[in-house]
């Protein structure tokens, strides 16, 4: 999984600094632990504070990560929206989860589709490795299928109070540095798909408060607020 996080300070969500927007990356390995990036959000009398309005927040992108996300915020009370390009996206890769999701994400155990014990890895230049050699009697690798572990994560953010929306990000409008821009939103441009229009989607626009990009490896969120090249890999199945 992948995200990345923009917001300015807010009454109820705030970063400590005035003077940048935040930006949180996560890159997890699905077949390891997830390791845990944690940071702290506090509040200021100097912060700027929102009237008869709870905070607005959209996620992009509707993996694990945002739908995740979209579900903590929308059981906080915060106006969520969660955008996501295609609902019955069957993605081959990233159906490897470790044991310690189910838990920590409230799963069903029906939603594992396959119990793994033993794998074999093959690189193009023929150097094999095991997998599995380390797990215990009573362990194995969860295989899920994409289009079933997400739509249920959509689903569950939806039923706390999330708005799903099936829609193509496109870019988004920074609010410029200064006081006197401290309370202006960010601006998003994106596609929506209602089935009305074909398949060329409607263009429409989304103010919000808080962008949290989880739009994967190729995240135009990440793009938007120019954060940089990270490290990648490249996955092959069959």
């Amino acid at each position: 999984m992948t995200s990345s996080i923009v917001f300015k300070s807010f009454t109820g969500l705030r970063h400590s600094s005035q003077e940048h927007p935040k930006v949180l990356h996560s890159h997890t390995n699905p077949i390891s632990a997830f390791p845990y990036r944690r940071f702290r959000i506090k509040a200021s009398k100097s912060s700027p504070k929102l009237q008869n309005r709870n905070l607005r927040v959209a996620v992009i992108g509707g993996g694990p990560a945002g739908g995740s996300a979209a579900e903590t915020l929308a059981k906080g009370g915060i106006e969520t929206y969660l955008i996501e390009r295609k609902l019955d996206n069957c993605k081959p890769c990233g159906g490897a989860i470790p044991l310690c999701m189910v838990g920590e994400f409230d799963l069903p155990l029906d939603i594992i589709d396959r119990r793994v014990t033993k794998m074999k890895m093959i690189s193009p230049s023929n150097v094999a490795v095991d997998i599995g050699q380390t797990l215990k009697a009573h362990e194995y690798i969860g295989m899920v299928r994409r289009e079933v572990l997400d739509d249920y994560l959509r689903e569950r953010a939806s039923t706390n109070g999330a708005k799903v929306i099936n829609g193509l990000f496109l870019k988004m409008d920074i609010p410029k540095k200064g006081s006197e821009n401290i309370n202006s939103p960010y601006v998003l441009h994106y596609t929506e798909y209602d089935g009305k229009k074909g398949g060329t989607g409607e263009r429409r626009t989304l103010e919000v408060d808080v962008v949290i990009g989880a739009d994967g490896a190729n995240s135009r969120v990440a793009k938007s607020i120019d954060a940089g090249d990270y490290d990648y890999a490249i996955a092959f199945q069959v």
